[in-house]
């Protein structure tokens, strides 16, 4: 009975790595760029939003450029100027 058991232990180790992804930076900067041609009303909030989301996941790049080019976006777009009480001024 002694020769047909294992003399040694094998034991299975399972490594699982999780790849990290920046979809939701590349989301936030899709949104940007859409609200400078397009309805940036609805746009460069969603930038916005998505980019702070990106910054706290770590995707710097992409939220530190979504952040300026929704603010490029939101200060050349009349409807969010008008609301900003900044079309007014003299």
């Amino acid at each position: 009975m002694a020769e047909n058991a294992p003399s040694e232990k094998t034991v299975n180790t399972v490594v699982v790595v999780q790849q990290t992804s920046s979809a939701v930076g590349i989301c936030a900067l899709i949104f940007a760029i859409i609200g400078f041609f397009v309805f940036a009303i609805l746009f460069v909030p969603l930038s916005l939003i998505l980019s702070a989301i990106a910054i706290m996941r770590k995707q710097y790049a992409w939220g530190i450029c979504a952040i300026i080019m929704a603010l490029v976006s939101a200060f050349t777009s009349p409807t969010i100027l008008l609301l900003l009480g900044m079309g007014t001024l003299r």
